[in-house]
């Protein structure tokens, strides 16, 4: 019990909707209904893959982490380094059955984007690439975000091998990760870590991530049809103007304001996705999303009033 509570602490349980969610999206835009093989597919994007994208971070991300008051809560968790090696570990067989069942359940196209998306997330992590370190490549890795959408798409049945609304998500994908560097920025220069927010700097990399926004919003109004699909870059663009001066416990706040932009936005964008489809089948994609935001948060929730507990 005690592993399994660390392995949900770990895998950041307040970021498992930015990866199943545009999943979500993807299936109903392309089929417009559920089918019961599309909930193991949202089940890993839920658990399985933020604890295996979360836990060799990580283990790789030990000494700044160990100097960042973020960590030990909703943000991460402060976890012994033999223990995380373990939990990297157990992260990357529990994908297996997942790549099984995608390989034998989907049209063939799906287990590329998956794939691609997990060699992406070790690439990131660990080394000899370790792109996290390479200021930069760290924020272009990032367009891993949008592969979920693609994903989806493919279990659908879609044959693009990278439609237009995974390129606009890519570009958020991007910002979004310039943006939350700056959270972190001198705790990663204390430990040597060179993300793109230590070689550019708070005010750089600021700019640096509202230009990939402002392209968010010129691509969400041409995939959509309508200027107003730009407005919702409009959040993400007043945060980079926040982060050119975010240190301290002003980053802190950068990061808990990012977190709760992406549930509302997203909430936004699963409701406009389900206005599209038949009423059958906006109830039951309605319903996963409610109940996996409803373990998303629970997650972290109980975690965290489980710390306090153990505090007193």
């Amino acid at each position: 019990m005690k592993s399994l509570i660390k392995a949900i602490e770990i895998s950041r349980p307040l970021l498992w909707l930015n990866t199943s969610m545009p999943l979500l999206w993807g299936i109903l835009a392309t089929r417009g209904s559920l089918v019961p093989s599309d909930l193991v597919l949202f089940a890993l994007l839920l658990f399985p893959y933020n604890y295996f994208l979360h836990a060799p971070n990580d283990y790789f991300d030990f000494e700044t982490d160990a100097r960042n008051p973020r960590k030990g809560g909703v943000e991460g968790a402060l976890t012994p380094k033999p223990l995380l090696a373990k939990h990297a570990i157990m992260s990357t067989l529990l994908l297996a059955p997942f790549l099984l069942f995608t390989a034998t359940g989907f049209p063939p196209l799906t287990l590329v984007s998956l794939g691609l998306l997990l060699i992406l997330s070790a690439a990131y992590n660990a080394p000899p690439t370790r792109l996290k370190g390479r200021p930069v490549l760290d924020s272009l890795t990032n367009v891993l975000y949008a592969i979920p959408l693609q994903i989806g798409i493919h279990a659908a049945g879609g044959v693009d091998l990278v439609a237009p609304s995974v390129l606009v998500f890519a570009a958020w994908g991007i910002g979004a990760h310039a943006l939350t560097t700056i959270t972190d920025r001198d705790e990663d220069a204390a430990a040597q870590v060179r993300t793109i927010a230590v070689l550019l700097g708070r005010r750089n990399t600021a700019i640096f991530s509202a230009a990939w926004f402002v392209l968010v919003g010129a691509g969400a109004a041409s995939v959509a049809g309508t200027p107003l699909a730009a407005t919702l870059a409009l959040p993400y663009l007043s945060l980079s103007l926040i982060g050119r001066d975010a240190t301290g416990e002003a980053g802190r706040r950068l990061y808990r304001l990012f977190l709760i932009t992406n549930v509302v936005i997203g909430a936004a964008i699963t409701m406009l996705v389900m206005l599209q489809v038949p009423f059958e089948s906006a109830v039951a994609a309605g319903a996963t999303a409610i109940v996996g935001t409803l373990i998303a948060l629970g997650a972290s929730v109980g975690r965290s009033a489980l710390r306090a507990r153990r505090a007193l």
